[in-house]
C-alpha cells in the first residue's frame, strides 16, 4: 500500500508545472499571470511579469485571445497626480535578465469586449506572440484579489471603453 501511494505521489510531481501559475519558453518566463472577474461584453485587465531569462532582447509584439474582442497592450502613468492610459503600439522590447511587470498602475493587458464572463477560480487562454515567431500560450487566473497584496489597484472602478 506504501508503495502505491508513494507511486502516486511521485507520478502527480513528475506531472505538475514548476509552479501552477508560472511558464517558460525558452529564455522567456511568464510569472503569475492574473486578472479580475468581469461580465461578458466588458473590458478586462491582465496582470503577469515577463522575464527575459534569454542571451537576447526579446520583443512582445502583440497578445490574442479568444475570450475577448481583443487584446492591447498599455501603459499608466503619472504626470502633476492625473493617471493616464496610452496603448503601447510599437511592442514592448525585454532586455536580456530585465523583466517588465504588467501590474496595476502600470503597464497592462486590456481585454477589450469580453466574449464570456471572467468568473473567480476560471482561467483566460491568452497566446503572447513574440518577435521571431514565438508564441506562448498562457492562461490568466481570474481572482477577486490582486495575489501580491502590495498595493491597491488604482484601476479599480475606472471604465476602460476605449
Amino acid at each position: 500500500m506504501n508503495r502505491l501511494v508513494l507511486a502516486f505521489a511521485v507520478a502527480l510531481v513528475a506531472f505538475a508545472p514548476a509552479q501552477a501559475a508560472d511558464y517558460r519558453v525558452g529564455g522567456i518566463e511568464i510569472r503569475h499571470p492574473w486578472t479580475r472577474p468581469a461580465k461578458a461584453g466588458m473590458n478586462g485587465v491582465g496582470y503577469l511579469t515577463l522575464v527575459n531569462v534569454g542571451a537576447k532582447p526579446v520583443k512582445l509584439l502583440m497578445v490574442q485571445s479568444p475570450a475577448a474582442r481583443s487584446v492591447t497592450l498599455h501603459q499608466t502613468s503619472q504626470a502633476d497626480g492625473i493617471a493616464s492610459m496610452r496603448p503601447v503600439t510599437d511592442g514592448l522590447r525585454v532586455a536580456p535578465g530585465a523583466s517588465v511587470a504588467f501590474a496595476p498602475g502600470g503597464y497592462h493587458l486590456m481585454l477589450m469586449g469580453l466574449t464570456r464572463a471572467q468568473a473567480p477560480g476560471g482561467k483566460v487562454p491568452l497566446t503572447l506572440v513574440f518577435d521571431g515567431g514565438r508564441r506562448i500560450r498562457i492562461e490568466l487566473a481570474v481572482v477577486s484579489a490582486a495575489p501580491n497584496a502590495a498595493g491597491a489597484d488604482p484601476m479599480a472602478g475606472m471604465h476602460h471603453d476605449h
